[in-house]
């Protein structure tokens, strides 16, 4: 499917609730990738909420914007149990190397899918590090007649006995967490960004940082000057900028509030 910005895109939307016969099928439409990305990611999030569930941010994020590898080629989002279970479903070519499709920084992005997407590849490794975090897991496996399924659970939440053990992934943010260190009060999305996009590339310059994750100059410097005056990253010049280990151990919960 040739994808454009004007290009008319629609996705199904599955509910599955508790004492149903069957799901509650929407449709959610939207004029480019962009407009429906934000569009599923909304509803979706706004359903997993009524059900009485925590929004798996950005694991959610993650799986939604993975659509733009298939060509948004008939694209379904189903919901269960009770909002713990999102299963992401397409027609598109398929993962050929699913392991490595969960390796921190890889990416088989083109320009195309660079225009839609910001980062650098990290979105299902950080969806499945935070789904062991809570006891869950997510698995990548092919679609009966093509295509890719993404299934994303969650078992408890942060600080359940269940998870309570070492996760194998992104290990390095963990090992570099300094001891005993208590985290900065909280971050803005936009912080929270600007680390996770750090840790892909192992620091970029103030452009890159602009550019990927689409905010301004000003927007961008005022960030950084929060990140650094709480110790979260620092400057190799005066354009490029490298995460710290206090950052780095930052990240080991900022996606499991």
């Amino acid at each position: 499917m040739q994808v454009g910005p004007e290009t008319c895109l629609s996705a199904r939307l599955a509910i599955y609730r508790d004492g149903e016969p069957g799901p509650k099928v929407e449709e959610v439409q939207g004029t480019g990738p962009k407009e429906l990305i934000h569009k599923l990611c909304t509803a979706t999030e706004a359903v997993i909420r009524d059900l009485g569930a925590d929004s798996p941010q950005p694991a959610l994020g993650a799986l939604i914007e993975n659509l733009v590898h298939a060509g948004f080629e008939s694209p379904s989002i189903s919901i269960l149990d009770g909002g713990r279970t999102l299963r992401v479903a397409d027609r598109g070519p398929g993962i050929a190397d699913k392991r490595r499709a969960l390796e921190a920084g890889y990416s088989s992005a083109g320009a195309a899918e660079r225009r839609v997407i910001a980062g650098v590849g990290s979105g299902l490794a950080i969806a499945a590090w935070q789904a062991e975090r809570r006891g869950g897991k997510l698995e990548i496996t092919d679609n009966l007649g093509g295509g890719t399924v993404v299934t994303l659970t969650f078992a408890g939440a942060v600080g359940d006995a269940v998870v309570e053990r070492a996760v194998p992934l992104l290990a390095t943010l963990v090992e570099s967490r300094p001891a005993n260190s208590d985290r900065p009060s909280e971050l803005s999305d936009n912080g929270k960004r600007v680390l996770l996009l750090l840790a892909e590339l192992g620091g970029a310059a103030v452009e890159t940082i602009c550019d990927e994750l689409r905010i301004s100059g000003p927007a961008a410097g005022s960030e950084l000057d929060s990140l650094r005056r709480l110790g979260l990253l620092d400057q190799t010049d005066r354009f490029h900028v490298v995460l710290t280990p206090a950052g780095l151990g930052y990240l080991d919960g900022i996606f499991v509030e």
